[in-house]
């Protein structure tokens, strides 16, 4: 008789256990995490001049780069305020080294408009870092599959190097200078995610970014653009 009371009531403390475990499995995420590899497309061109006098004439110095296309890091974290609506923020990283053009023409002291040009090519570095606080809607696909809808407010902190040219003593030299500058801008797109267990998942995204930054050297930088990419979905509890 004894044992007979120990099987059930060993019974009944297992369905009990179960019976509380499957609710906990059920329930909402409350924190999301997202980690992407991923490429933005926009191209962008930066000129600048300027001119000086020298020996009765007017000489000049030139600069011109254009970062195109590259790779760039995404990651980003928020919290369900809702079951389909979340808040977060994420933030990219993309930097470019492309070759720029400077150059620095100067009258000859002899000639009348004559002048010695000294070019260079020197690589010179671009970092983008965007913070991207966003509003996400998600749309159900199926018990696994999910597609997100966000948009929100994006600044962008830009720091690029700019060449420039000097005359030092009447002789023609080429500098380089990093500015920064920091861009307000919006920016929208959409996740598609699959998650492979409860907790973890892969995705793939699309965001377009539009922010303009000023620097000391150069006004209306545009930064961000099309960007896309891939990566892990992790669902927190």
């Amino acid at each position: 008789m004894k044992k007979t009371t120990s099987v059930i009531v060993l019974a009944s403390g297992l369905t009990l256990t179960g019976a509380a475990a499957a609710p906990a499995q059920t329930t909402d995420p409350k924190v999301y995490v997202d980690l992407n590899i991923a490429g933005q497309t926009q191209s962008n061109t930066v000129v600048t001049s300027s001119t000086f006098s020298l020996y009765g004439e007017t000489g000049g110095t030139s600069f011109s780069q254009t970062v195109g296309k590259g790779l760039m890091f995404d990651g980003g974290a928020g919290y369900f305020v809702r079951k389909n609506v979340a808040v977060g923020v994420a933030v990219s990283v993309f930097t470019r080294s492309p070759a720029a053009s400077v150059a620095i023409a100067t009258p000859d002291p002899i000639a009348f408009n004559s002048f010695t040009v000294l070019s260079a090519s020197p690589k010179l570095k671009q970092t983008e870092l965007g913070t991207h606080i966003k509003l996400a809607y998600l749309v159900p696909v199926n018990d696994k599959a999910e597609i997100t809808i966000f948009a929100g407010p994006s600044i962008v902190r830009l720091s690029k190097d700019i060449a420039s040219g000097s005359l030092v003593n009447g002789t023609p030299q080429i500098a380089v200078e990093t500015q920064t500058g920091t861009g307000f801008g919006a920016h929208g797109g959409l996740d598609f995610s699959y998650l492979f267990t409860p907790r973890l998942g892969g995705g793939i995204f699309v965001r377009y970014v539009r922010a303009e930054v000023d620097l000391p050297g150069a006004s209306g930088v545009k930064v961000g653009g099309f960007q896309g990419g891939l990566g892990v979905r992790i669902r927190f509890w």
